[in-house]
């Protein structure tokens, strides 16, 4: 199965191109539609791999329907614009995740378009994924080093003692040492 596709435009003929298309290129047509709230619905019920949508919609512009996607990361987006309304796109424009071309576009452009685009989102996925590990490493670490203060002071343990006292309580119990810090941070009323 290959990259999901969702497209939205008012004009049925480019729809339906453009859905032709893709297909022949190994994508698959998740959903297509007209009105921009529906769109909106369903793309974030099915949450295709990116969203092909043009400026003239039902509703709501293409650069609405963009602009609410991109913020709420739901997708990578390509805007089908004409020159025109190239423009309006300037501050969208300088997300990763989304990419305004001019009709009519070269077929080599879109496909090398999307193909940027999903390399994009997912090393951005990737990242943040990444970081919020390190933030909660670091919210851990932070934890435990309060907890090891807390036995230090209270207990008049060093520090290499009370982080073995957290260690050893861990083990015994079966449970983690951020449980365990988070234990003794509450028996110190902390």
């Amino acid at each position: 199965m290959g990259l999901r596709v969702f497209i939205g435009s008012a004009n049925e003929k480019i729809s339906k191109q453009l859905g032709q298309f893709l297909t022949l290129n190994g994508y698959t047509i998740v959903g297509e539609t007209r009105d921009g709230f529906e769109l909106l619905r369903r793309v974030n019920t099915i949450y295709p791999d990116i969203a092909i949508v043009d400026y003239v919609m039902r509703g709501m512009t293409g650069y609405e329907i963009s602009e609410i996607l991109i913020n709420e990361k739901v997708c990578p987006v390509i805007a089908l614009v004409g020159t025109a309304e190239l423009p309006d796109f300037i501050g969208l424009s300088q997300e990763p995740t989304f990419a305004p071309l001019v009709k009519p576009c070269n077929k080599e452009v879109l496909l090398h378009t999307i193909s940027l685009l999903i390399k994009t989102s997912k090393s951005i996925f990737k990242l943040e994924n990444q970081l919020t590990d390190i933030k909660k490493s670091q919210d851990k670490k932070e934890i435990i080093a309060k907890a090891k203060k807390l036995l230090i002071d209270n207990m008049s343990l060093t520090e290499e003692e009370a982080h073995r006292r957290i260690q050893k309580q861990s083990m015994d119990k079966g449970i983690s040492m951020i449980k365990i810090a988070e234990a003794i941070i509450l028996m110190y009323g902390e």
